[in-house]
């Protein structure tokens, strides 16, 4: 079985606005938070939302302060004069393109014209629309309903921006046909349009198609019946959890996509779950779920930093290198599994399959973090006292950093309240560990310009790998109230500063070279940044990546960093 992900699949550009728009509303501390009904029809995000405290109200009246969101769908004119007289700070999330047929309707109305709107009279947009349309304003849901019209002298037809563009067509040329003179305008969103075109060009190269989307969610439900009257067995879930692998291992070729409301988070846990039946179908599931397990619960960060710490060794040349490794590369395995099995507790739900592994396994990862952390502190007493002084600040300042999630603090206090703080933190650790501590140790607690450029290298290239990782689903961990540069610093931003970082870390290593600082066997630590590089691109160009094939694009980078100066080192 091959799993074929639809690119229009997820966010649309209006549910996303609404959603950006109320994370910065949650930076401003104006609580309580509500929302006027649901904001999109997605329960996954309703409770995301939930968990930020920002709760669903149908009655405003009942509120004395805080902030109300307008729904996405729009809000009807009764609603909105009911809603002035309110001691509320009024937010309209109303998408853009539903405010523009609200206008269109009161417009074509106030001209006298009788609006008749295609959609679901049961719709929360549809009756927003119709409130704006007057009091001749009509609802049919197709064709076949035009016969139950009546008073139509001078008529205008739209649609609800979720409507199906073909029966929009049939619609639209059956009411010419009984009102020659008909004007109308084609209100169907472009990011629905597009959606349902790619639905029905991809259809005939898959068996059938699963959509992703919540189970009151009108555009979710138009692909569903799209797929259908293209004669494809179709599938429609809310979850991963809802997939039959029994029934879906009987086709070659499965296509997944998603409706407007449904989050990357939960596309991405279904298009894994199809990755897994689809492993199991081969016979490759269980490979598979032995590197899931060994990468989601952190264990391959004990042989990245061992490789990294030997490469330091072999590039600046220190003897006596295999105890502080160890020593480092316990400490760091440590604080990124606490650090995960923390994060994957404060928001429910699990957003990634990885959270559902650090959740369901948290009881032995943190005993194997405790012994790491006690590992590393014993190995530090072999050393200079540096070594285990050193350890001791570091968690310190590790602790102060993880008291906020342990607390479920938000917004965050402390250490954690510091934009980046998290990839700062983990980059300045993998440089200042693996390689200035050991370099400055090994050359008599001095400081060289060799060191300083390595240390450097290895900061820019850890930094470059966590960019990579974080714009992967920025939204989704700004919605889940993770801490990351790309939430701070916008997606466009953090690309520039990801291609900086990437070029500072080759440059300066080049640097180091050519003026004989670093050894010409450090050349080979090149193809990491570069795989790295090649690994953006990979990701960027693919739908919904999964979380195994990202982490190991990241890490897989920092490990041919590593691995190959020290088969250098070995053959010389």
């Amino acid at each position: 079985m091959s799993v074929i992900t639809a690119h229009t699949a997820g966010f649309c550009w209006g549910v996303r606005r609404a959603v950006d728009m109320v994370l910065a509303e949650l930076k401003k501390g104006n609580d309580p938070y509500a929302i006027y009904g649901d904001l999109v029809h997605n329960p996954q995000v309703l409770r995301a939302l939930q968990d930020r405290g920002v709760r669903v109200c149908m009655t405003p009246s009942a509120m004395n302060s805080g902030t109300l969101f307008l729904r996405t769908h729009g809000t009807t004119l009764e609603q909105r004069k009911q809603l002035k007289s309110l001691p509320l700070k009024i937010r309209d999330l109303t998408c853009p393109r539903v405010g523009s047929v609200l206008a269109i309707a009161r417009k074509k109305s106030r001209e006298g014209y009788d609006v008749i709107i295609l959609g679901d009279s049961q719709h929360q947009e549809v009756r927003s629309i119709l409130s704006y349309g007057g009091d001749r304003a009509q609802v049919i849901s197709g064709p076949d309903e035009i016969g139950a019209l009546s008073g139509i002298s001078n008529p205008f037809l739209l649609s609800q921006t979720t409507a199906n563009t073909e029966t929009f067509e049939e619609t639209k040329k059956a009411l010419q046909e009984r009102y020659p003179d008909m004007e109308f305008a084609c209100t169907i969103c472009d990011s629905t349009s597009l959606r349902q075109d790619e639905l029905r060009k991809m259809c005939c190269k898959v068996d059938c198609v699963v959509v992703v989307g919540g189970r009151n969610s009108a555009n979710t439900a138009r692909l569903v019946e799209i797929a259908r009257e293209e004669g494809l067995p179709s599938y429609h879930i809310e979850t991963h959890e809802e997939l039959d692998a029994g029934e879906l291992k009987k086709y070659e070729n499965v296509l997944l996509t998603a409706g407007s409301s449904t989050p990357s988070w939960s596309i991405r846990k279904v298009r894994e779950k199809l990755l897994e039946i689809q492993g199991g179908r081969l016979r490759t599931g269980r490979i598979r779920k032995l590197l899931q397990s060994m990468i989601f619960g952190n264990f391959h960060v004990l042989p990245l930093t061992f490789i990294l710490g030997a490469a330091g060794a072999c590039i600046l040349n220190s003897s006596h290198w295999l105890i502080p490794a160890l020593a480092a590369s316990f400490f760091l395995y440590g604080v990124h599994t606490v650090t995960s099995v923390l994060e994957s507790g404060y928001s429910n739900p699990s957003r990634l399959r990885r959270q559902e592994f650090l959740r369901s396994h948290r009881r032995i990862l943190n005993v194997c973090a405790i012994f790491a952390f006690a590992g590393s502190l014993i190995l530090s007493l072999f050393l200079s006292p540096l070594w285990p002084a050193v350890l001791g600040v570091m968690l310190a300042l590790f602790l102060l950093y993880t008291i906020p999630l342990i607390r479920k603090v938000y917004p965050f206090r402390g250490l954690r309240s510091l934009p980046g703080s998290r990839d700062l933190m983990f980059a300045g650790a993998w440089s200042f560990l693996l390689a200035f501590l050991p370099g400055y140790i090994s050359a008599g607690e001095t400081i060289t310009p060799g060191i300083v450029i390595w240390a450097a290298v290895l900061f820019f290239l850890f930094l470059s790998r966590c960019l990579l990782a974080d714009l992967v689903d920025l939204q989704g961990d700004a919605l889940m109230g993770m801490d990351t540069i790309p939430i701070h610093a916008g997606r466009s931003l953090s690309v520039r500063l990801f291609w900086l970082c990437f070029s500072l870390a080759s440059v300066l290593m080049a640097a180091g070279i050519a003026l004989d600082y670093l050894p010409i066997s450090a050349a080979a630590f090149f193809p990491g940044p570069l795989l790295l590089a090649a690994g953006f691109l990979i990701l960027a160009g693919t739908p919904f990546p999964s979380e195994l094939l990202k982490r190991a694009i990241a890490d897989g980078s920092l490990f041919a960093a590593g691995i190959l100066p020290v088969l250098v080192c070995i053959v010389k």
